[in-house]
C-alpha cells in the first residue's frame, strides 16, 4: 500500500521479458529485484504497452497477457514469471509427475467440487492497431463451446494468443479444490 504509483511504458520494441525487466526499473536502474522468465516471449511494438501502479503491478500485467503467475523465489530478489498451467490439463494422464506425496503422509482434509462452462474455444484479441486476433481451439473437440473473449495490449502475437488461451481453457469444466494436510 506504500508503494508509489508509477506510469510504466515503452516507446521502442521490446520483448516481453525486456518489459518485465524495465517494469522493475525507476529512473532507469534496476530496483534490485530480477526476473526468472518461463514463457515463449514475444515482441511487443513501441508505444503498445502503458500502464500506471507499482512496478509489481507492471509486473503482473505484464504476465496476465499470456495468462501467467509470478511467484517470488524463496531466498533470492527474484520474480518467477511461468505458464499457469504447465501443461494443458487434458494432457496430464500422459505426463509423469515432477514428485509424488505419499498418501499416509498426506491426509485430505477436504474436497469441494467446482463446477465451472465446459468451454473448448476462447478468442484472444490485442486491444490495439499492433493486436491480433487469435483464436484458440482444444484440439480434438468441435470448438463450439466459445469462452467469453480475452483482450489485453500486450497480445501482439501468436504467441500470446496460444498461452493465454491455454490457460483459459485450462479452467473451465468439472474441477475440485482439494486441502491437504
Amino acid at each position: 500500500p506504500y508503494a508509489p504509483t508509477l506510469n510504466h511504458a515503452s516507446a521502442s520494441t521490446r520483448s516481453v521479458a525486456q518489459l518485465l525487466d524495465l517494469a522493475l526499473t525507476y529512473n532507469g536502474a534496476s530496483i534490485g529485484w530480477g526476473i526468472d522468465f518461463g514463457l515463449t516471449d514475444w515482441a511487443v511494438p513501441g508505444g503498445t504497452w502503458a500502464f500506471q501502479g507499482s512496478h509489481i503491478g507492471a509486473v503482473l500485467d505484464i504476465a496476465s497477457a499470456a495468462g501467467a503467475i509470478v511467484q517470488p523465489h524463496a531466498t533470492d530478489a527474484t520474480l518467477r514469471v511461468m505458464p499457469r498451467y504447465p501443461a494443458a490439463p487434458w494432457h496430464w494422464a500422459t505426463l509423469a509427475p515432477d514428485f509424488v506425496l505419499p498418501a499416509a503422509a498426506v491426509p485430505v482434509e477436504g474436497i469441494q467440487p467446482l463446477t465451472k462452462p465446459d468451454y473448448n474455444r476462447v478468442f484472444v484479441a490485442g486491444t490495439n492497431g499492433a493486436g491480433v486476433l487469435g483464436q484458440v481451439t482444444r484440439s480434438g473437440t468441435a470448438g463450439d463451446s466459445v469462452a467469453p473473449m480475452v483482450t489485453h495490449a500486450l497480445n501482439t502475437h501468436s504467441d500470446a494468443a496460444v498461452q493465454r488461451g491455454i490457460a483459459v481453457l485450462s479452467d473451465t469444466g468439472a474441477q475440485a479444490n482439494v486441502s491437504l494436510r
